[in-house]
């Protein structure tokens, strides 16, 4: 997903000039440079601007104007248009992008999962950046004792912006009891699923059905769609240090209705077991996200 941080909208801005002899007069041009920026982003300090002296006026001439801006340097192009004698056209186009680093903030809390509602995002103190295009300015998102480094890349000189990485994931997961509810969130923060793990049951198995590591742990999970298009976001047991996925095949009705794979819309519901081949009576069942992320685990 991208995202528009411009500062401000430095269009481009074109003006007739009427000079003598056969060069752009820098001063002039250097103060309309100036005029420009200060019209366009009248909250940011505008310092000196230099151009270079000397330029011949011709037909689609082009040179560069440095700007002081915010306390860094902003190319700005001239292009001459127009020429007739002394008369020409210039026009202004900005050869980086000024960034808004507050539009930055405010773009990636967005991002945060509900959660994380309380994370301190981090960019500098810098209020506007002026970025290259494929430049990147790192902002630190921080939470319960995690930090994460999320990369902001400009795209364009217009401002458009996307995420490294594109999922801002920063939530300490929780860890509760069973019939706790976690929430599984999408990558804008918007709920998507509800995920109880009701219960637990164990079985050591029958004369047909024999648990390859000791014993079988049924657990009962439901589900909510709060968004239309979800399916089951995969829960895994973690006992004696090991993961095991809750695959196992038992043929016996002590484990019916099985949680089978299916696609909910919104308001939907599913419910049945998934069985896990453990060693041992005591552990966690955990949950993960589509990117993989812990959202939270629940004891038994």
């Amino acid at each position: 997903m991208l995202a528009s941080v411009l500062a401000s909208v430095l269009a481009g801005c074109s003006a007739e000039v009427t000079v003598g002899g056969g060069t752009v007069d820098s001063d002039r041009t250097a103060s309309a440079v100036a005029t420009y920026l200060r019209e366009r982003v009248p909250d940011v300090q505008v310092g000196n601007v230099d151009c270079p002296k000397g330029v011949k006026v011709a037909e689609g001439k082009t040179f560069q104007c440095t700007a002081d801006l915010a306390g860094n340097q902003l190319p700005v192009t001239v292009t001459l248009s127009q020429v007739s004698g002394g008369d020409y056209t210039y026009a202004f186009k900005p050869g980086k992008a000024l960034i808004d680093t507050g539009k930055v903030v405010t773009e990636i809390r967005s991002r945060l999962p509900v959660q994380a509602a309380g994370a301190s995002i981090d960019c500098g103190t810098a209020l506007v950046r002026i970025v290259e295009v494929g430049g990147k300015i790192p902002c630190a998102v921080s939470l319960a004792g995690k930090r994460q480094t999320v990369q902001t890349v400009v795209d364009d000189l217009g401002g458009t912006v996307h995420f490294e990485p594109a999922t801002v994931w920063v939530v300490t997961p929780s860890i509760g009891k069973l019939g706790d509810k976690v929430t599984v969130y999408g990558e804008s923060g918007a709920a998507q699923l509800e995920v109880t793990v009701t219960r637990v049951k164990f079985s050591t198995g029958d004369d047909i059905d024999q648990p390859e590591n000791g014993l079988f742990l049924g657990a009962y999970v439901t589900l909510r769609a709060l968004v239309d298009q979800q399916d089951l976001i995969e829960i895994t047991a973690v006992a004696g240090g090991t993961t095991y996925t809750g695959d196992a095949i038992v043929t016996s009705t002590i484990f019916e209705p099985s949680l089978d794979p299916v696609i909910l819309n919104q308001g939907e519901q599913a419910a049945g077991w998934l069985i896990f081949d453990l060693p041992t009576s005591h552990g966690q069942l955990v949950i993960h996200d589509a990117n993989n992320h812990q959202l939270g685990a629940w004891k038994y």
